[in-house]
Protein backbone atom coordinates (compact mmCIF):
# COMPACT_ATOMS: atom_id res chain seq x y z
CA UNK A 1 0.00 0.00 0.00
CA UNK A 2 1.24 3.50 -0.83
CA UNK A 3 1.50 6.11 1.95
CA UNK A 4 1.25 9.88 1.27
CA UNK A 5 3.92 12.08 2.86
CA UNK A 6 3.18 15.82 3.27
CA UNK A 7 6.87 16.62 3.84
CA UNK A 8 7.84 15.34 0.37
CA UNK A 9 7.90 18.74 -1.40
CA UNK A 10 9.92 20.49 1.30
CA UNK A 11 12.43 17.63 1.48
CA UNK A 12 13.54 18.02 -2.17
CA UNK A 13 12.81 21.69 -2.70
CA UNK A 14 16.48 22.75 -2.80
CA UNK A 15 17.43 20.00 -5.27
CA UNK A 16 14.87 20.83 -7.96
CA UNK A 17 13.51 24.34 -7.33
CA UNK A 18 10.51 24.66 -9.62
CA UNK A 19 11.21 28.27 -10.58
CA UNK A 20 14.54 27.20 -12.13
CA UNK A 21 13.31 24.14 -13.97
CA UNK A 22 12.74 24.32 -17.72
CA UNK A 23 11.21 21.53 -19.74
CA UNK A 24 13.61 20.62 -22.58
CA UNK A 25 10.94 18.60 -24.37
CA UNK A 26 12.96 15.37 -24.04
CA UNK A 27 11.69 12.69 -21.68
CA UNK A 28 13.10 10.09 -19.33
CA UNK A 29 11.37 6.88 -20.33
CA UNK A 30 10.15 4.75 -17.43
CA UNK A 31 8.48 1.37 -17.81
CA UNK A 32 6.10 0.40 -15.00
CA UNK A 33 5.51 -3.36 -14.90
CA UNK A 34 2.84 -4.44 -12.43
CA UNK A 35 -0.39 -6.38 -12.72
CA UNK A 36 -2.24 -3.90 -10.44
CA UNK A 37 -3.68 -0.84 -12.18
CA UNK A 38 -3.65 1.15 -8.94
CA UNK A 39 0.13 0.83 -8.64
CA UNK A 40 0.56 2.41 -12.09
CA UNK A 41 -1.71 5.31 -11.14
CA UNK A 42 -0.05 5.99 -7.79
CA UNK A 43 3.48 5.84 -9.24
CA UNK A 44 2.56 8.34 -11.95
CA UNK A 45 0.87 10.61 -9.42
CA UNK A 46 3.94 10.56 -7.17
CA UNK A 47 6.22 11.52 -10.06
CA UNK A 48 3.87 14.00 -11.69
CA UNK A 49 6.18 16.99 -11.14
CA UNK A 50 9.46 15.11 -11.52
CA UNK A 51 12.05 16.92 -13.63
CA UNK A 52 15.75 16.07 -13.82
CA UNK A 53 18.24 17.80 -16.10
CA UNK A 54 15.32 19.67 -17.70
CA UNK A 55 13.52 16.47 -18.66
CA UNK A 56 10.19 15.13 -17.47
CA UNK A 57 9.05 11.50 -17.53
CA UNK A 58 7.31 9.52 -20.25
CA UNK A 59 5.62 6.44 -18.78
CA UNK A 60 5.09 3.06 -20.42
CA UNK A 61 2.64 0.59 -18.84
CA UNK A 62 2.92 -3.19 -18.85
CA UNK A 63 0.72 -5.55 -16.84
CA UNK A 64 2.62 -8.77 -17.46
CA UNK A 65 6.15 -9.94 -18.15
CA UNK A 66 5.26 -10.76 -21.76
CA UNK A 67 3.81 -7.30 -22.37
CA UNK A 68 6.91 -5.75 -20.79
CA UNK A 69 9.17 -7.68 -23.17
CA UNK A 70 7.35 -6.29 -26.19
CA UNK A 71 7.57 -2.71 -24.94
CA UNK A 72 11.26 -2.87 -24.00
CA UNK A 73 12.18 -4.59 -27.26
CA UNK A 74 10.60 -1.71 -29.16
CA UNK A 75 12.09 1.02 -26.93
CA UNK A 76 15.76 0.47 -26.33
CA UNK A 77 16.21 3.88 -24.68
CA UNK A 78 14.06 3.18 -21.62
CA UNK A 79 16.01 4.48 -18.63
CA UNK A 80 14.27 2.73 -15.74
CA UNK A 81 12.04 -0.29 -15.14
CA UNK A 82 9.87 -0.29 -12.01
CA UNK A 83 9.09 -3.97 -11.75
CA UNK A 84 6.81 -6.17 -9.69
CA UNK A 85 8.40 -9.55 -8.91
CA UNK A 86 5.16 -11.55 -8.78
CA UNK A 87 2.67 -11.15 -11.61
CA UNK A 88 1.25 -13.89 -13.85
CA UNK A 89 3.76 -16.25 -12.19
CA UNK A 90 5.85 -16.09 -9.03
CA UNK A 91 8.98 -15.46 -11.08
CA UNK A 92 7.62 -13.36 -13.95
CA UNK A 93 9.51 -10.29 -12.76
CA UNK A 94 12.85 -12.06 -12.35
CA UNK A 95 12.41 -13.78 -15.71
CA UNK A 96 11.95 -10.35 -17.26
CA UNK A 97 15.14 -9.17 -15.55
CA UNK A 98 17.02 -12.11 -17.10
CA UNK A 99 15.50 -11.23 -20.46
CA UNK A 100 16.81 -7.66 -20.15
CA UNK A 101 20.36 -8.58 -19.15
CA UNK A 102 20.91 -11.88 -20.95
CA UNK A 103 18.82 -11.80 -24.13
CA UNK A 104 18.72 -8.08 -24.90
CA UNK A 105 22.23 -7.57 -23.46
CA UNK A 106 20.95 -4.28 -22.09
CA UNK A 107 23.13 -3.25 -19.16
CA UNK A 108 22.17 0.41 -19.18
CA UNK A 109 18.52 0.36 -18.14
CA UNK A 110 18.15 0.64 -14.35
CA UNK A 111 15.86 -1.78 -12.51
CA UNK A 112 13.94 -1.30 -9.23
CA UNK A 113 12.07 -4.34 -7.94
CA UNK A 114 9.16 -4.49 -5.53
CA UNK A 115 6.70 -7.05 -4.32
CA UNK A 116 3.63 -7.25 -2.17
CA UNK A 117 4.82 -10.64 -0.95
CA UNK A 118 8.06 -10.23 1.07
CA UNK A 119 8.66 -13.97 0.88
CA UNK A 120 9.34 -13.57 -2.87
CA UNK A 121 12.28 -11.20 -2.36
CA UNK A 122 15.17 -11.97 -4.71
CA UNK A 123 18.32 -13.47 -3.29
CA UNK A 124 21.42 -11.31 -2.92
CA UNK A 125 23.23 -13.12 -5.71
CA UNK A 126 20.34 -12.33 -8.08
CA UNK A 127 20.54 -8.65 -7.19
CA UNK A 128 24.31 -8.67 -7.81
CA UNK A 129 24.24 -10.77 -10.98
CA UNK A 130 21.49 -8.87 -12.75
CA UNK A 131 22.50 -5.37 -11.66
CA UNK A 132 19.29 -4.62 -9.78
CA UNK A 133 19.47 -1.10 -8.37
CA UNK A 134 16.95 -1.32 -5.56
CA UNK A 135 14.42 -3.62 -3.94
CA UNK A 136 11.38 -2.61 -1.92
CA UNK A 137 8.20 -4.09 -0.60
CA UNK A 138 5.04 -2.34 -1.70
CA UNK A 139 4.46 -1.14 1.86
CA UNK A 140 7.70 0.86 1.48
CA UNK A 141 6.47 2.72 -1.58
CA UNK A 142 5.97 6.13 -0.02
CA UNK A 143 6.23 9.23 -2.15
CA UNK A 144 9.67 9.87 -0.68
CA UNK A 145 10.93 6.37 -1.42
CA UNK A 146 9.53 6.40 -4.94
CA UNK A 147 11.11 9.76 -5.69
CA UNK A 148 14.46 8.74 -4.17
CA UNK A 149 14.60 5.42 -6.04
CA UNK A 150 13.67 7.05 -9.35
CA UNK A 151 16.03 10.01 -8.93
CA UNK A 152 19.04 7.84 -8.02
CA UNK A 153 18.27 5.44 -10.88
CA UNK A 154 17.85 8.22 -13.45
CA UNK A 155 21.06 9.86 -12.25
CA UNK A 156 22.88 6.55 -12.60
CA UNK A 157 21.42 5.98 -16.06
CA UNK A 158 22.31 9.50 -17.16
CA UNK A 159 25.91 9.12 -15.96
CA UNK A 160 26.21 5.79 -17.73
CA UNK A 161 24.86 7.24 -20.98
CA UNK A 162 27.28 10.19 -20.77
CA UNK A 163 30.16 7.78 -20.30
CA UNK A 164 28.84 5.58 -23.10
CA UNK A 165 28.60 8.62 -25.34
CA UNK A 166 32.23 9.45 -24.61
CA UNK A 167 33.18 5.82 -25.21
CA UNK A 168 31.40 5.70 -28.55
CA UNK A 169 32.90 9.03 -29.55
CA UNK A 170 36.36 7.80 -28.61
CA UNK A 171 35.75 4.51 -30.40
CA UNK A 172 34.68 6.38 -33.51
CA UNK A 173 37.78 8.54 -33.35
CA UNK A 174 39.91 5.43 -32.90
CA UNK A 175 38.22 3.85 -35.93
CA UNK A 176 38.81 6.99 -37.97
CA UNK A 177 42.43 7.15 -36.85
CA UNK A 178 42.88 3.43 -37.52
CA UNK A 179 41.40 3.88 -40.98
CA UNK A 180 43.77 6.79 -41.63
CA UNK A 181 46.72 4.77 -40.41
CA UNK A 182 45.66 1.81 -42.56
CA UNK A 183 45.37 4.06 -45.60
CA UNK A 184 48.80 5.52 -44.90
CA UNK A 185 50.20 2.04 -44.33
CA UNK A 186 48.73 0.84 -47.62
CA UNK A 187 50.23 3.78 -49.47
CA UNK A 188 53.63 3.12 -47.93
CA UNK A 189 53.34 -0.60 -48.66
CA UNK A 190 52.34 0.13 -52.25
CA UNK A 191 55.36 2.43 -52.61
CA UNK A 192 57.72 -0.16 -51.17
CA UNK A 193 56.18 -2.85 -53.36
CA UNK A 194 56.85 -0.70 -56.39
CA UNK A 195 60.39 -0.12 -55.07
CA UNK A 196 60.82 -3.90 -55.06
CA UNK A 197 60.16 -3.93 -58.80
CA UNK A 198 62.86 -1.31 -59.26
CA UNK A 199 65.28 -3.25 -57.08
CA UNK A 200 64.57 -6.51 -58.88
CA UNK A 201 65.11 -4.81 -62.23
CA UNK A 202 68.71 -3.94 -61.30
CA UNK A 203 69.49 -7.47 -60.14
CA UNK A 204 70.74 -9.94 -62.76
CA UNK A 205 67.96 -12.07 -64.19
CA UNK A 206 68.11 -15.86 -64.01
CA UNK A 207 68.80 -15.84 -67.73
CA UNK A 208 71.78 -13.53 -67.25
CA UNK A 209 73.21 -15.60 -64.41
CA UNK A 210 72.83 -18.84 -66.38
CA UNK A 211 74.35 -17.30 -69.49
CA UNK A 212 77.61 -17.06 -67.54
CA UNK A 213 77.11 -20.04 -65.24
CA UNK A 214 74.75 -22.55 -66.88
CA UNK A 215 74.73 -24.79 -63.81
CA UNK A 216 73.87 -22.41 -60.99
CA UNK A 217 71.13 -21.20 -58.66
CA UNK A 218 70.23 -18.07 -56.72
CA UNK A 219 68.13 -18.42 -53.55
CA UNK A 220 66.95 -14.91 -52.73
CA UNK A 221 64.47 -14.32 -49.89
CA UNK A 222 64.03 -10.71 -48.71
CA UNK A 223 62.95 -10.42 -45.08
CA UNK A 224 60.71 -7.50 -45.95
CA UNK A 225 59.37 -6.40 -49.31
CA UNK A 226 62.76 -5.06 -50.40
CA UNK A 227 66.14 -6.44 -49.45
CA UNK A 228 69.52 -5.36 -48.14
CA UNK A 229 71.15 -8.36 -49.86
CA UNK A 230 72.04 -8.13 -53.53
CA UNK A 231 73.91 -10.17 -56.11
CA UNK A 232 75.79 -9.09 -59.19
CA UNK A 233 77.25 -10.68 -62.33
CA UNK A 234 79.52 -9.06 -64.91
CA UNK A 235 81.95 -9.89 -67.70
CA UNK A 236 83.56 -6.72 -69.12
CA UNK A 237 84.35 -6.87 -72.82
CA UNK A 238 87.90 -5.60 -72.30
CA UNK A 239 90.45 -5.30 -69.53
CA UNK A 240 92.24 -2.16 -68.34
CA UNK A 241 94.63 -2.35 -71.31
CA UNK A 242 91.91 -2.68 -73.88
CA UNK A 243 92.52 -6.36 -74.49
CA UNK A 244 89.61 -8.82 -74.74
CA UNK A 245 88.51 -9.97 -71.31
CA UNK A 246 87.39 -13.52 -70.63
CA UNK A 247 87.02 -13.23 -66.87
CA UNK A 248 83.58 -13.60 -65.31
CA UNK A 249 82.64 -11.97 -62.02
CA UNK A 250 79.91 -12.88 -59.57
CA UNK A 251 79.26 -11.33 -56.16
CA UNK A 252 76.97 -11.77 -53.16
CA UNK A 253 76.60 -8.83 -50.79
CA UNK A 254 74.88 -8.24 -47.45
CA UNK A 255 74.29 -4.54 -46.73
CA UNK A 256 73.75 -3.01 -43.32
CA UNK A 257 70.10 -3.44 -42.31
CA UNK A 258 67.24 -4.80 -44.33
CA UNK A 259 64.01 -3.38 -45.71
CA UNK A 260 64.15 0.15 -47.14
CA UNK A 261 67.48 1.22 -45.56
CA UNK A 262 69.15 -1.98 -46.72
CA UNK A 263 67.64 -1.60 -50.18
CA UNK A 264 69.11 1.90 -50.51
CA UNK A 265 72.54 0.54 -49.58
CA UNK A 266 72.18 -2.35 -52.02
CA UNK A 267 71.46 0.03 -54.91
CA UNK A 268 74.42 2.22 -53.93
CA UNK A 269 76.67 -0.83 -53.66
CA UNK A 270 75.58 -2.35 -56.97
CA UNK A 271 76.04 0.95 -58.82
CA UNK A 272 79.51 1.53 -57.40
CA UNK A 273 80.55 -2.09 -58.02
CA UNK A 274 79.53 -1.89 -61.68
CA UNK A 275 81.40 1.37 -62.10
CA UNK A 276 84.57 -0.12 -60.59
CA UNK A 277 84.61 -3.25 -62.76
CA UNK A 278 83.02 -2.22 -66.05
CA UNK A 279 83.92 1.46 -65.92
CA UNK A 280 87.29 1.71 -64.22
CA UNK A 281 88.33 -1.80 -65.37
CA UNK A 282 89.58 -2.80 -61.93
CA UNK A 283 89.44 -6.58 -62.23
CA UNK A 284 91.49 -7.94 -59.33
CA UNK A 285 89.04 -8.98 -56.53
CA UNK A 286 91.13 -7.58 -53.65
CA UNK A 287 91.58 -4.31 -55.56
CA UNK A 288 87.84 -4.23 -56.28
CA UNK A 289 87.15 -4.54 -52.56
CA UNK A 290 89.67 -1.81 -51.78
CA UNK A 291 88.10 0.58 -54.26
CA UNK A 292 84.57 -0.35 -53.18
CA UNK A 293 85.49 0.41 -49.58
CA UNK A 294 86.95 3.80 -50.50
CA UNK A 295 83.96 4.70 -52.67
CA UNK A 296 81.36 3.71 -50.04
CA UNK A 297 83.13 5.78 -47.37
CA UNK A 298 83.32 8.73 -49.74
CA UNK A 299 79.71 8.41 -50.95
CA UNK A 300 78.32 8.30 -47.40
CA UNK A 301 80.68 11.00 -46.09
CA UNK A 302 81.97 8.63 -43.44
CA UNK A 303 85.47 10.15 -43.45
CA UNK A 304 84.47 13.53 -41.94
CA UNK A 305 84.50 14.51 -38.28
CA UNK A 306 80.74 14.64 -37.70
CA UNK A 307 79.44 12.88 -34.60
CA UNK A 308 76.30 11.54 -36.27
CA UNK A 309 78.06 9.48 -38.97
CA UNK A 310 76.10 6.35 -39.84
CA UNK A 311 78.18 3.18 -39.74
CA UNK A 312 76.60 1.73 -42.87
CA UNK A 313 78.35 -0.58 -45.27
CA UNK A 314 78.27 -4.17 -46.46
CA UNK A 315 79.85 -7.60 -46.29
CA UNK A 316 80.60 -8.99 -49.73
CA UNK A 317 82.21 -11.85 -51.63
CA UNK A 318 83.53 -11.35 -55.15
CA UNK A 319 84.53 -14.32 -57.32
CA UNK A 320 86.55 -13.96 -60.52
CA UNK A 321 86.45 -17.02 -62.74
CA UNK A 322 89.21 -17.23 -65.37
CA UNK A 323 88.69 -20.30 -67.54
CA UNK A 324 91.70 -19.47 -69.70
CA UNK A 325 94.03 -19.68 -66.70
CA UNK A 326 91.93 -22.31 -64.96
CA UNK A 327 91.82 -20.11 -61.90
CA UNK A 328 89.17 -18.83 -59.47
CA UNK A 329 90.14 -15.77 -57.46
CA UNK A 330 88.00 -14.87 -54.46
CA UNK A 331 87.95 -11.72 -52.38
CA UNK A 332 85.87 -11.73 -49.16
CA UNK A 333 85.00 -8.83 -46.90
CA UNK A 334 83.74 -10.38 -43.64
CA UNK A 335 82.34 -13.40 -45.50
CA UNK A 336 83.12 -17.07 -45.85
CA UNK A 337 82.87 -19.24 -48.97
CA UNK A 338 82.24 -22.96 -49.40
CA UNK A 339 84.11 -24.82 -52.14
CA UNK A 340 82.94 -28.38 -52.85
CA UNK A 341 85.26 -30.55 -54.93
CA UNK A 342 86.07 -34.25 -55.19
CA UNK A 343 83.77 -35.18 -52.26
CA UNK A 344 85.39 -32.64 -49.94
CA UNK A 345 84.23 -29.23 -48.75
CA UNK A 346 86.61 -26.38 -48.02
CA UNK A 347 85.77 -23.24 -46.06
CA UNK A 348 87.49 -20.08 -47.23
CA UNK A 349 87.48 -17.43 -44.53
CA UNK A 350 87.72 -13.89 -45.83
CA UNK A 351 89.19 -10.78 -44.28
CA UNK A 352 87.57 -9.68 -41.04
CA UNK A 353 86.79 -6.19 -42.35
CA UNK A 354 83.50 -5.03 -43.82
CA UNK A 355 83.15 -2.52 -46.63
CA UNK A 356 82.53 0.94 -45.14
CA UNK A 357 81.58 1.75 -41.58
CA UNK A 358 83.43 3.32 -38.68
CA UNK A 359 85.43 0.21 -37.73
CA UNK A 360 86.78 -0.12 -41.26
CA UNK A 361 87.64 3.58 -41.37
CA UNK A 362 89.68 3.29 -38.18
CA UNK A 363 91.48 0.10 -39.22
CA UNK A 364 92.25 1.13 -42.82
CA UNK A 365 92.26 -2.49 -44.05
CA UNK A 366 94.00 -4.15 -46.96
CA UNK A 367 91.97 -6.89 -48.59
CA UNK A 368 93.47 -10.14 -49.87
CA UNK A 369 92.80 -12.74 -52.56
CA UNK A 370 92.23 -16.47 -52.31
CA UNK A 371 93.17 -18.42 -55.45
CA UNK A 372 91.84 -21.85 -56.35
CA UNK A 373 93.12 -23.82 -59.32
CA UNK A 374 90.42 -25.37 -61.48
CA UNK A 375 91.75 -28.87 -62.04
CA UNK A 376 88.45 -30.69 -61.72
CA UNK A 377 84.73 -29.99 -61.51
CA UNK A 378 83.90 -27.90 -58.45
CA UNK A 379 81.00 -25.99 -56.93
CA UNK A 380 81.34 -22.66 -55.17
CA UNK A 381 78.77 -21.28 -52.72
CA UNK A 382 78.67 -17.62 -51.75
CA UNK A 383 76.05 -16.28 -49.36
CA UNK A 384 74.94 -13.71 -46.79
CA UNK A 385 74.48 -14.67 -43.13
CA UNK A 386 70.68 -14.78 -43.28
CA UNK A 387 70.40 -18.55 -43.79
CA UNK A 388 72.73 -19.57 -40.97
CA UNK A 389 71.43 -16.96 -38.50
CA UNK A 390 67.78 -17.92 -38.86
CA UNK A 391 66.14 -18.97 -35.59
CA UNK A 392 63.97 -22.07 -35.54
CA UNK A 393 63.90 -25.77 -34.77
CA UNK A 394 62.60 -27.37 -31.59
CA UNK A 395 64.68 -25.13 -29.33
CA UNK A 396 64.35 -21.91 -31.36
CA UNK A 397 68.08 -21.67 -31.98
CA UNK A 398 70.14 -20.33 -34.86
CA UNK A 399 70.70 -22.73 -37.75
CA UNK A 400 74.45 -22.03 -37.47
CA UNK A 401 77.24 -22.02 -40.07
CA UNK A 402 78.39 -25.58 -39.40
CA UNK A 403 74.90 -27.01 -40.01
CA UNK A 404 74.68 -24.95 -43.18
CA UNK A 405 78.03 -26.34 -44.32
CA UNK A 406 76.89 -29.92 -43.67
CA UNK A 407 73.64 -29.29 -45.53
CA UNK A 408 75.47 -27.90 -48.57
CA UNK A 409 77.81 -30.88 -48.58
CA UNK A 410 74.91 -33.34 -48.35
CA UNK A 411 73.34 -31.83 -51.47
CA UNK A 412 76.53 -31.79 -53.55
CA UNK A 413 75.48 -34.51 -56.00
CA UNK A 414 72.10 -32.99 -56.85
CA UNK A 415 71.56 -30.74 -59.88
CA UNK A 416 71.84 -27.07 -58.94
CA UNK A 417 68.11 -26.34 -59.24
CA UNK A 418 67.30 -29.29 -56.97
CA UNK A 419 69.87 -28.01 -54.46
CA UNK A 420 68.06 -24.66 -54.43
CA UNK A 421 64.69 -26.29 -53.75
CA UNK A 422 66.18 -28.47 -51.00
CA UNK A 423 67.77 -25.42 -49.32
CA UNK A 424 64.46 -23.55 -49.49
CA UNK A 425 62.53 -26.50 -48.05
CA UNK A 426 64.98 -26.91 -45.17
CA UNK A 427 64.93 -23.19 -44.42
CA UNK A 428 61.14 -23.04 -44.27
CA UNK A 429 60.97 -26.22 -42.16
CA UNK A 430 63.58 -24.87 -39.72
CA UNK A 431 61.89 -21.49 -39.50
CA UNK A 432 58.41 -22.91 -38.97
CA UNK A 433 56.20 -20.25 -37.38
CA UNK A 434 59.21 -18.16 -36.37
CA UNK A 435 59.53 -14.85 -38.19
CA UNK A 436 62.31 -14.46 -40.74
CA UNK A 437 64.97 -12.36 -39.02
CA UNK A 438 67.12 -11.29 -41.98
CA UNK A 439 67.40 -11.31 -45.74
CA UNK A 440 68.55 -14.63 -47.18
CA UNK A 441 70.88 -14.97 -50.18
CA UNK A 442 72.63 -18.16 -51.28
CA UNK A 443 74.30 -18.55 -54.69
CA UNK A 444 75.71 -21.82 -55.99
CA UNK A 445 77.73 -22.12 -59.20
CA UNK A 446 79.25 -25.24 -60.74
CA UNK A 447 82.54 -24.71 -62.60
CA UNK A 448 83.66 -27.24 -65.18
CA UNK A 449 86.86 -27.42 -67.20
Amino acid sequence: MLVDDDSFDSLFAEEVPEEQVQDSGERWKILIVDDEQDIHSVIKLSLDNFIFEGRKIQFFDAYSGEQAREILSANGDIALVLLDVVMETDHAGLNFVKFIREELKNHFVRIVLWTGQPGQAPKKEVVMTYEINDYKTKTDLTDDNIFTAVLSSIRSYNSMMIIEGFRQSLEEKVKERTKTIEEQKNKITDSITYARKIQESILPSDKTVKSHFPESFVLYLPKDIVSGDFYWVASPATDDKGNPNEKIFIAAADCTGHGVPGAFMSMIGKTILSEIVTGKKILNPCDILQELNRSIIESLNQDNDKEDIQSDGMDITICQVDYAKKLVTIGCANHVVFVVSNDTIEVIEGDMFSIGGLFTILQKPKFSNHEITIDRDMSIYIFSDGYQDQFGGDKNQKFMLNNFKELIFSLRNLPMEEQKQALLKEHLAWRGNTRQIDDVLVIGIKIKI
